[in-house]
């Protein structure tokens, strides 16, 4: 998992309008659930998204096996934890995401 600041999130940005890259982009959310949603309105999530970690998971295996082509998840977090930064829970999925797909990147756009 890279972490970059506002700024490489600039440049993946430019790159994906480019159409050299294929990048979502999943930006905020101040609790689990809020965050949740927003993956699933970027990602274009089905209907049947359980709002939990495991249905998440499920979601971007997904969302991974439509991809051939290289693709970058950029998130970037809101503060959902009561001493500011990211929830660990999701870092954890997006962690496992990209050990089990080669071709996904996974960006954490630090604030």
């Amino acid at each position: 998992m890279i972490h970059i600041d506002s700024e490489g999130v600039d440049g993946l940005l430019a790159r994906a309008r480019a159409g050299t890259d294929r990048v979502h982009v999943v930006d905020g959310g101040t609790t689990r659930a809020e965050v949740l949603a927003r993956f699933a309105d970027v990602l274009d999530f089905p209907e049947w998204f359980g709002g939990n970690l495991d249905a998440l998971m499920d979601c971007l295996r997904d969302v991974a096996d439509r991809h051939e082509d290289p693709w970058t998840l950029v998130w970037a977090p809101g503060d959902t934890e009561p001493d500011g930064g990211a929830d660990p829970g999701v870092l954890g999925v997006l962690s496992s995401l990209e050990e089990e797909y080669p071709g996904v990147s996974v960006v954490v756009a630090d604030r």
